[in-house]
């Protein structure tokens, strides 16, 4: 494949200086810009562009996990304070109880 474009090169080659001497007003700027631009897109679309989804969506993995586990964190922070704040609810009412049994046998004697 490789040798019958470097033996093809030779001919086009000529053929492209005598259609560039057939038309010595043609606008060859155009022409390369508009195959820059046409690189560019296909670059973009084909290359570029995949990448970025690849990268965006290893971001995304890699926030869930964090978020995930951040929240996991503060969940077992919570429970926490909650089991101590109810056990600390246990304990005021079980001192108010006792409080009311020690009011109630005063009262009686």
């Amino acid at each position: 494949m490789k040798s019958l474009i470097l033996a093809s090169l030779p001919p086009m080659l000529i053929a492209a200086q005598e259609i560039i001497d057939a038309m010595p007003g043609f606008d060859w700027g155009t022409i390369s810009a508009t195959g820059l631009l046409g690189w560019y897109l296909w670059y973009t679309t084909k290359v570029v562009f995949p990448n970025h989804q690849e990268r965006v969506s290893e971001m995304q993995d890699s926030f869930t996990e964090q978020f995930n586990s951040q929240r996991d964190h503060y969940e077992k922070i919570l429970e926490d304070v909650q089991d101590r704040s109810d056990k600390r609810h246990e304990q005021i009412v079980e001192s108010l109880d006792k409080i009311t049994a020690c009011l109630d046998s005063k009262e009686e004697v």
